[in-house]
């Protein structure tokens, strides 16, 4: 199995590491390529093997001279926000060791059948290119604490999951089994068990084309915003605002409904209580939403400068940012 590792190159690593299937099996590739990495592990304790897949992790770690960081949760299987909760923890997990020890890339081990379940998802929602196109081999993330980006990599992203199970069966590796991946109160479970894998399976070569294009296609929709400092954003409009848009939500921990993206680009909102979406003749700005008070002073300014009214309060508390925003208030 070749991959392309040449983001990894040069690059301090971490993995995030299950000891599951894929995971597994790009340890060993990382490891046959001579890939600098260590490793990363949530242990949510919600089977009885968990502590024994950690313990096999910890020594095969030890195994291959990598640092591996465990993080234990307690995760209930039967909350309704189950898949969205453990993604938070291991994110919040993920962060926590990259800005610790200045990690610059995150490795995952999403394969092309994760991305088949996605596009299916997607389609079932009624999303766009954009939505259906999904994860991409390589991408960046904003760690807020730090002011930085770091890599996001996904070397095993046209790899479809029958062929990591092959390599791991004529390499005789040992990896676990999630029992939870059975479940089919889970959405993605669902969608896996009754169509993915078997469509995958027969449709592989063609699959993988098409979400190439599609997210290539997405690229060229999606643009990028005028300015990003992880805090505020601002994004030309356009016919494709939305999509960028969208992906400021995100990074600022609000995940769109659709009656939300329909709304924000109509009228200035707030969404979740926490983003304020507004805009002038040109541009949309994306900011945390606060409430402050102003004296008459500084609103006056405000006023004066045509800062949209929602955006005040943010630039109030963030007065050093009013400077980059000239050439994109002097438009309106």
């Amino acid at each position: 199995m070749q991959l392309n590792l040449e983001p990894l190159k040069d690059k301090k690593a971490l993995l995030a590491f299950s000891h599951g299937v894929d995971s597994t099996a790009l340890f060993y590739l990382l490891v046959k390529a001579g890939v600098s990495f260590d490793c990363a592990m949530v242990n949510y304790q919600t089977r009885p093997s968990s502590n024994t897949e950690e313990q096999s992790a910890i020594k095969l770690c030890k195994q291959f001279n990598k640092k591996i960081f465990i993080h234990k949760a307690s995760l209930n299987l039967t909350s309704s926000n189950f898949e969205m909760t453990a993604r938070k923890i291991r994110y919040e997990f993920f962060d926590s060791i990259i800005c610790e020890f200045g990690y610059e890339i995150l490795i995952l081990a999403h394969q092309l059948n994760d991305a088949t379940e996605w596009l299916l998802m997607q389609l079932a929602k009624g999303s766009g290119a954009v939505g259906l196109a999904g994860m991409s081999e390589f991408s960046t993330r904003y760690l807020k604490s730090q002011n930085r980006e770091i890599g996001v990599f996904r070397p095993l992203l046209s790899v479809s999951r029958s062929e990591i199970l092959e390599f791991l069966h004529s390499q005789n590796i040992k990896y676990f089994i999630d029992n939870s991946n059975q479940n089919l109160k889970f959405t993605r479970n669902k969608i896996r068990a009754e169509f993915s894998d078997s469509f995958v399976g027969q449709f592989r070569n063609g699959i993988k084309k098409s979400l190439e294009l599609l997210r290539d296609d997405a690229k060229l929709l999606l643009g990028e915003f005028e300015y990003n400092d992880g805090e505020l954003f601002i994004v030309a409009k356009s016919q494709n605002s939305i999509y960028l848009i969208d992906q400021a939500c995100k990074r600022l921990g609000v995940l769109m409904s659709q009656k939300t993206r329909q709304i924000c680009t109509q009228n200035d909102c707030v969404i979740s209580h926490k983003i304020t979406i507004t805009s002038n003749k040109k541009y949309y700005f994306i900011a945390p939403f606060i409430k402050t008070i102003m004296d008459k002073k500084l609103k006056d300014k405000f006023r004066i400068l045509k800062v949209p009214a929602l955006l005040r309060p943010y630039l109030a508390n963030n007065l050093e940012r009013l400077k980059v925003l000239d050439k994109f208030l002097s438009q309106s």
